[in-house]
């Protein structure tokens, strides 16, 4: 199946967007499938697709930006626009301050929405800001999914639905393939070689330039490949500074020229006081499986082996990326966070929907769960209250039964079936 055959649920919200804002901005990691995305958009609407990465079209754009602005066609879309430079970017936002008019221009990067805050903070209102992440499961195989809104609307339904087993080498292989189009289809020996390449290319002068500035190429990488094998795990700058024999402060500036190139992503610690939040670390995970897995140098066969010491943790990152990915086309607003105290209770992923709903999940890398995996969901329960709308305990099985009061136990096909 080729990249242009899949068909990215992002796609309808892109659409929706270029009908309330005067801009659509897509942001997503390289290769992603951004250009895939916009070509699909210029096959169902008339729509003038330019790129910067044309040296022509972006020398044109940067000499001149408010001329060439203007040039276009209505609507437009701009592939990496993040290479014009801020002189670009606020070019458009003249442009949009003169018009009023819906669904001007699509504004497609590999970077973090608008790292100048400055930029960011004046087109505040004008934008539509749409996610693209690397392919869920769902995309891949053409199935909906609506995992998150349904555990908030209609969680004890799936007691009521007959789920398919996945085994743990099947799992093993959706979480070595990844969910970037290109190497899906790949050998393995091709896989790995395309996620060597793509590290090479994100620890190169011209890409880190378009988010910030790095003085050693080699130091960027080495805490870039340190980092993305950590994935799951909460950030800690001390940690991969004494890996790399490097400061603290300069791991921390390299970890967000990483999170703005969107090769990492954190989830934020939940608390219910903000005082107390603030004491707790995020986790940080690698965007997609399929390069964490390249970095560690594991393969689906070494995965499926039951002493894997790498499976949970990457187990866990796929569970997170999916909840993510599903989380830009989600009806309801819900946001991700995890959850540990002081007594060692602690909870994987946290969905908290509309009026604080919470929606504990915990990631088992087994086929068998008992009440006693659910004992940090149960006590979490007995803490929050009314908020707790279901708990539940994802596993490498393929029953749902019940753990407690308001938690089950359900098979991760769950989250795409």
């Amino acid at each position: 199946m080729s990249a242009m055959e899949f068909r990215r649920r992002t796609l309808s919200i892109v659409e929706k967007y270029l009908g309330s804002f005067r801009a659509v901005v897509i942001s997503g990691a390289r290769q992603a499938g951004k250009t895939t995305l916009l070509g699909q958009l210029a096959a169902r609407a008339a729509i003038d697709v330019r790129r910067f990465d044309d040296a022509a079209e972006l020398s044109a754009a940067t000499s001149d930006p408010t001329t060439y602005i203007d040039q276009l066609a209505r609507p437009a879309a701009i592939d990496e626009f993040q290479r014009g430079g801020e002189s670009f970017l606020l070019a458009v936002k003249m442009k949009l301050d003169a018009s009023r008019t819906r669904g001007q221009i699509v504004l497609a990067g590999s970077t973090s929405f608008l790292t100048s805050k400055r930029v960011a903070d004046s087109l505040a209102g004008r934008v539509g800001i749409v996610e693209l992440w690397p392919l869920s499961v769902g995309e891949a195989i053409s199935v909906d999914e609506c995992f998150i809104d349904r555990v908030f609307r209609e969680p004890a339904e799936f007691h009521r639905l007959q789920l398919p087993p996945v085994r743990r080498g099947e799992l093993a292989e959706l979480i070595v393939k990844g969910g970037f189009p290109e190497p899906r289809e790949m050998s393995q020996r091709s896989r790995a070689l395309w996620f060597r390449s793509y590290l090479a290319t994100i620890a190169t002068k011209d890409v880190i330039e378009e988010v910030g500035e790095v003085r050693k190429l080699a130091e960027f990488r080495r805490v870039l490949e340190l980092s993305i094998a950590r994935t799951g795990q909460e950030a800690n700058a001390a940690a991969v500074a004494s890996d790399a024999g490097i400061h603290p402060t300069t791991v921390a500036q390299h970890v967000e020229l990483m999170r703005n190139l969107m090769v990492l992503h954190e989830v934020p610690a939940w608390a219910t006081r903000a005082t107390t939040k603030a004491k707790r670390h995020p986790k940080r995970f690698a965007v997609d499986t399929g390069l964490a897995a390249s970095v560690l140098g594991v393969d689906a066969a070494s995965l499926t082996d039951a002493r894997s010491p790498l499976f949970g943790s990457l187990l866990e990152t796929f569970v997170v990326n999916e909840l993510a990915k599903q989380r830009t086309w989600s009806e309801a607003d819900v946001r991700l966070h995890h959850f540990r105290d002081r007594n060692g209770s602690e909870i994987d992923v946290l969905l908290v929907g509309p009026s604080e709903r919470l929606v504990p999940i915990e990631v088992k890398s087994s086929a068998t769960v008992t009440v006693s995996d659910a004992r940090h969901i149960a006590t979490f329960r007995d803490r929050v209250g009314e908020r707790f709308v279901h708990g539940f305990v994802l596993y490498l099985g393929n029953r749902v039964f019940p753990l407690g009061d308001r938690i089950s136990a359900l098979p991760i096909s769950a989250l795409w079936s």
